[in-house]
């Protein structure tokens, strides 16, 4: 799915291509993925309504319309967006193509129709699963150490990793920047944020910080097309089997809460006996 530094730059991309162009025409292959909240079908709600800005919170891409709709887009795990020029094509399984006024098109493309496209009244979140219960944004202000301690507090229980993919703590940190961070921090991940003393927890708030900010920073060097979803910076996600960039030790995968993590058993010991002891598993296949 794409994740924080991807959705900023689709924003940035958008903004320049689609605000303050009018919605022409719609096409529809998958109603599966539409939740439409206004009194209206989607075509009518939508068509020749302006895109006046777009936006992000949290994991969604929200577009306002004139006439005081709005468009939100959850891409969920293989949902991607597409900028079509009319002598392209599709890129994946198109579920809804809009048509705009300068012969472009946006594409909500996803093999697996689990992405959502909410039509909602303005500011009219009640309709969207955890669009409301976002929690602090990571890239703003208000993410203080402070603030990070006291999360942390309230989540004690749970697993670290669990901990930061949490959207309603932190908005937003998906799976690969959190195993980036965690081996930033060198903490593994299936320790429980309970045990995390003073300095684990300010340098896995430094961590968050600085990896989200290389990740913004890699993401727009690449300049992909914004269906491409930018991972070859990444140096422990989807490298198992391969060095550790920090200490030549095997990137090991395990799972956590039914996603799987990446991480070096010796740059990122773990705190409490596991049912396998990847650091001391001397030439077993990773």
């Amino acid at each position: 799915m794409p994740e924080l530094p991807d959705l900023l730059y689709i924003r940035k991309y958008l903004k320049k291509v689609v605000e303050r162009k009018t919605i022409t025409g719609v096409t529809v292959k998958q109603p599966v993925i539409l939740r439409v909240a206004v009194n209206q079908p989607f075509e009518q709600a939508i068509i020749n309504h302006t895109i006046m800005t777009v936006d992000i919170h949290g994991p969604f891409i929200r577009f306002e319309l004139s006439d005081s709709v709005e468009l939100i887009v959850n891409l969920m795990l293989a949902g991607k967006l597409q900028h079509q020029q009319p002598d392209e094509k599709p890129q994946g399984y198109l579920c809804c193509s809009l048509l705009l006024e300068d012969g472009a098109r946006m594409n909500l493309c996803d093999d697996d129709k689990m992405a959502k496209l909410y039509v909602v009244p303005h500011r009219d979140y009640a309709s969207i699963p955890k669009y409301k219960e976002q929690g602090v944004d990571i890239l703003s202000p208000d993410f203080t150490r402070d603030v990070f301690r006291q999360l942390a507090l309230q989540h004690s229980r749970k697993q670290v990793r669990v901990f930061i993919n949490d959207h309603t703590a932190l908005s937003s940190i998906g799976n690969a920047y959190a195993d980036e961070i965690l081996f930033d921090a060198k903490i593994h991940p299936k320790t429980f944020t309970r045990i995390l003393d003073h300095d684990d927890l300010d340098r896995l708030y430094s961590s968050i910080r600085s990896m989200m900010e290389w990740g913004i920073r890699e993401v727009e060097k690449a300049a992909q097309p914004i269906h491409v979803k930018v991972r070859d910076h990444m140096k422990v996600r989807n490298r198992r089997g391969e060095p550790c960039p920090r200490c030549g030790s095997t990137i090991r995968r395990e799972g956590v809460r039914g996603h799987d993590v990446f991480f070096c058993p010796i740059c990122q010991p773990a705190s409490r006996k596991l049912f396998i002891d990847w650091a001391n598993s001397g030439p077993r296949k990773p």
